[in-house]
């Protein structure tokens, strides 16, 4: 036993059985292979050597196999004595130091933790507690930050995406917003029930789902109507505004007279020169569509309301002579549709001042910064 209280170990050369290591040959301060002082060296090969204290003395050297445990003692550097179970073994005693303690600590902890497995293979049996093995547990440590938020927005925007899918089918899809009544509204020259009949087709679809250029494109077919203004006043209401075409002329078609705008677009028909209300071109409808036509409908379209209103006729024998005719009898020199603001201007000056009982027969506005009156 050392001072240390651990049993003695022989060092290489020495005696098993001498417990204080100086029975062996080549032990001690003495020359090698010479026996200690004062020990017989023939008692000392005759006889046999003596167990050492506290251990049983060993079996003969008969080459007969070792017992269970393979557990052996070095007696010196050629022969080896195996150890049987009736050997007194005394247990080591546990190292001290830092790291001792902090393995037992840990080897004692392992056996009560609990932990989690992880994505383990389904061939992969779970270590049983307390097992110590290598890979026998798997622990989940806790995500990051950044993983948990991105989780987070990840399932924020799946949220957005879904609000807004029922949010497409309820505007879209659902009759909460399905047209049920039409209005058409600034209809003169047009029969409002015409519109609402070419409109007719819309009773029931969703006002998100009506597109304003398809609205026009049906509502434009009327040859009244120059352009449309859609609104849609939810949940349930359409409404069409109309931006008629403004009749400026009339040319006598048979028996009747044809209301055209300045584009001889045909408006509408009336039986006399008076209901018709504007000028009448002279000629027949052929005269719809040529030069003559444009540049006639270019004066009229420049006159105020007050002239064209007391006019009853016009006329151009070429596109340098229009003319215009009052009702009265009295009569205007054009000439050319050029500078046409100005010539309106200047003959309304002139009818203001000058008007039917000034005896004045003839305007000429040809040269509307020197007027003529005769």
């Amino acid at each position: 036993m050392s001072r240390h209280g651990r049993p003695h170990q022989p060092r290489f050369g020495e005696d098993p059985r001498d417990p204080g290591g100086t029975g062996t040959p080549g032990a001690g301060s003495g020359t090698p292979g010479e026996p200690p002082a004062g020990a017989d060296p023939e008692g000392a090969a005759d006889a046999p050597s003596a167990p050492a204290a506290g251990t049983a003395p060993g079996p003969p050297d008969s080459g007969a196999p070792a017992p269970r445990g393979g557990r052996v003692r070095v007696n010196d550097g050629g022969k080896v004595t195996p150890l049987s179970d009736e050997d007194e073994l005394e247990e080591v005693p546990a190292a001290g130091g830092r790291f001792s303690a902090w393995r037992r600590h840990r080897q004692e902890r392992a056996g009560s933790r609990t932990l989690t497995a992880s994505r383990l293979p389904a061939d992969v049996e779970p270590a049983r507690p307390g097992s110590t093995a290598v890979g026998a547990t798997v622990v989940a440590f806790p995500g990051s930050p950044g993983a948990r938020r991105r989780r987070h927005r990840l399932a924020a925007a799946l949220g957005v995406l879904a609000a807004l899918a029922v949010l497409a089918g309820v505007l879209f899809l659902s009759p909460a917003l399905a047209v049920r009544d039409i209005s058409v509204r600034g209809g003169e020259l047009t029969d409002p029930a015409s519109v609402e009949e070419a409109l007719d087709g819309y009773r029931g679809v969703p006002l998100t789902r009506i597109s304003k250029s398809e609205v026009r494109e049906r509502v434009g077919a009327i040859p009244q109507v120059r352009s449309i203004e859609v609104l849609f006043e939810p949940p349930h209401h359409l409404v069409v505004e109309l931006h008629e075409r403004v009749p400026v002329a009339a040319v006598q078609d048979g028996d009747e007279f044809a209301v055209v705008d300045s584009e001889g677009v045909r408006l509408t028909t009336v039986a006399s020169a008076e209901e018709a209300g504007v000028p009448v071109v002279t000629g027949d409808r052929d005269v719809l569509g040529s030069e003559r036509f444009e540049a006639i409908a270019d004066v009229l379209a420049a006159l105020p309301e007050s002239v064209l209103a007391q006019l009853r006729t016009a006329s151009a024998e070429s596109l340098s002579s229009v003319e215009l005719a009052f009702a009265d009898g009295r009569t205007v020199v054009w000439g050319t549709a050029e500078d046409s603001e100005l010539k309106a201007q200047v003959l309304r000056e002139l009818v203001e001042a000058r008007g039917a009982d000034s005896g004045i027969e003839t305007y000429d506005v040809s040269s509307p910064t020197r007027p003529v009156v005769r």
